[in-house]
Formats: C-alpha cells, sequence, structure tokens
C-alpha cells in the first residue's frame, strides 16, 4: 500500500519522477503559516510564497528548534561556482531541476570539521566549507548532498519519520550518534550521489572508483535500514524499503 507521501507527492524526492515538488512546498508552506498564525487565519498566494524564503523559514522554525551555528559569509566567486554547479547539475539531470532550484542561503562552514552541513533546525540553509571548493566534482557532490538533506527536512515539516526510541547509529563512514532519520538521510544521498556519478563528465577510472565507494557505503547503510524498522514510522519505512530497493539493484 503506498504511503501518504506516495499518495499525495508522487513518492520521494530525488528517487522518483513522479514526485511533485510543488506540491510539497505548498504544504510545507502552508504547515509553516499554521505556526506562525496559529488564530486560523487564512493566507494568500503571496503569503505563503514568502514562508519559503530561507530566512523567513528559520525564523518560523526557531519557535520550535533553536539552535545557535557560527557561521560565515561566501565570497561572490564562491556563490558564483554554486550556481554555476547548481546549473550543471539540473543540466545532467533536468527532471533534478525543480529540486536542485530551491530557495537555500548558502553560508561558510564554521562550526565543524566537515566539508558541508545541514541542520533541521535552520531550513534552507547551508553550509559549506572552502574544502568543498576544491573541483567542480567535490562541490556538485556537496550541494546535492546537502539539497538531498533539504527535501527530506521539508517531508519531515509533515511527516515523522522516526518514532521516539533513542536507538543510535554508527553510519559505515564511522560516524557514531545518527538517528533513524540521520540514517535515511545519509541513505538517501548516496542514492542520489551514485545517479550524479553515472551523468558527470568524469574519466571513467574515475567514475568507477567513487563509483565503488558509494556501492560500499549505501550496501552498509541498507543493512543498517533492514534493522532499523522497529525505530522508523510507517512513512520511515516506507522511505526505507525505496532506498534499499535503489541501493540494491542489480
Amino acid at each position: 500500500m503506498p504511503s501518504v507521501i506516495q499518495r499525495e507527492f508522487g513518492g520521494f524526492p530525488f528517487l522518483d519522477n513522479g514526485f511533485l515538488p510543488g506540491r510539497v512546498l505548498a504544504a510545507a508552506a502552508m504547515c509553516r503559516w499554521s505556526i506562525a498564525h496559529p488564530d486560523g487565519r487564512t493566507p494568500d498566494s503571496d503569503a505563503l510564497a514568502a514562508l519559503l524564503d530561507p530566512a523567513e523559514a528559520k525564523r518560523i522554525r526557531a519557535r520550535h528548534h533553536t539552535l545557535d551555528l557560527p557561521y560565515g559569509t561566501l565570497g561572490l566567486q564562491q556563490k558564483k561556482q554554486i550556481e554555476e554547479t547548481r546549473s550543471r547539475i539540473a543540466e545532467l539531470i533536468p527532471e533534478w531541476q525543480p529540486l536542485i532550484r530551491l530557495p537555500m542561503e548558502f553560508l561558510e562552514l564554521q562550526h565543524s570539521q566537515a566539508i558541508s552541513s545541514s541542520n533541521f533546525a535552520w531550513p534552507q540553509h547551508v553550509f559549506l566549507a572552502k574544502r568543498a571548493f576544491t573541483s567542480g566534482e567535490v562541490l556538485a557532490e556537496q550541494i546535492l548532498h546537502e539539497t538531498s538533506h533539504q527535501w527530506l527536512y521539508l517531508l519531515e515539516e509533515m511527516f515523522a519519520l522516526q518514532t521516539g526510541a533513542a536507538v543510535r547509529f554508527t553510519l559505515p563512514s564511522g560516524t557514531a550518534d545518527r538517528s533513524a532519520t540521520e540514517l535515511l538521510g545519509a541513505a538517501h544521498v548516496v542514492v542520489n550521489l551514485r545517479k550524479l556519478w553515472l551523468r558527470l563528465p568524469v574519466s571513467e577510472p574515475q567514475r568507477q572508483a567513487r563509483l565503488h565507494h558509494l556501492a560500499g557505503y549505501g550496501s552498509g547503510c541498507a543493512d543498517l535500514l533492514d534493522t532499523a524498522t522497529g525505530v522508523l514510522t510507517s512513512e520511515g519505512q516506507i522511505l526505507a524499503a525505496r532506498l534499499i530497493e535503489e541501493i540494491r539493484k542489480p
């Protein structure tokens, strides 16, 4: 039986060509409106569109989720590289264009040793370290990685993907103490990166080396998801099954 997400939104972001990003954004905007205006007043289209601005999204999220994250401002050249890379991904995989073009604010990463970062408390905000700009392929990976997280965060505004169970996982990378939703996010990213690397104009040795790494990481995520059923909601379980299906495709 299809999940509510599959039925209402045509599937899952990046995974299903029938996915309807506009419907997700409209539904997320309505959820944000109800938080910002609990009196029940009805918004017009302009009011809803304003709620998809990253700054406004963060302001509303802060009513329930606050997290102080230090950050810096990216330079004009870095911002140009980001926009060129987003366009490049959309050209390589045209069906992803509305997903890659999600309104997002890109900031310099200063609160982590990671190469990039996103957080549910900062909707539609992506943090990039200087290392993310090492090459076009690296930047494309990090932008797709964090954009993937942002779309799952949008779904999480409407649907819980995990139960309240305090079960933690160690990801195949060795990163410990991750929640079930973070495990879903890691599996989602690896599936999406695999599709990107099948399209990137790189040498075959470079492509095959990266695909080999992603296959190993994905296999580890799928094995963990096999054990996570009890801590996922019904929506989370169906997403997990969809991700496992993609990872274990011959």
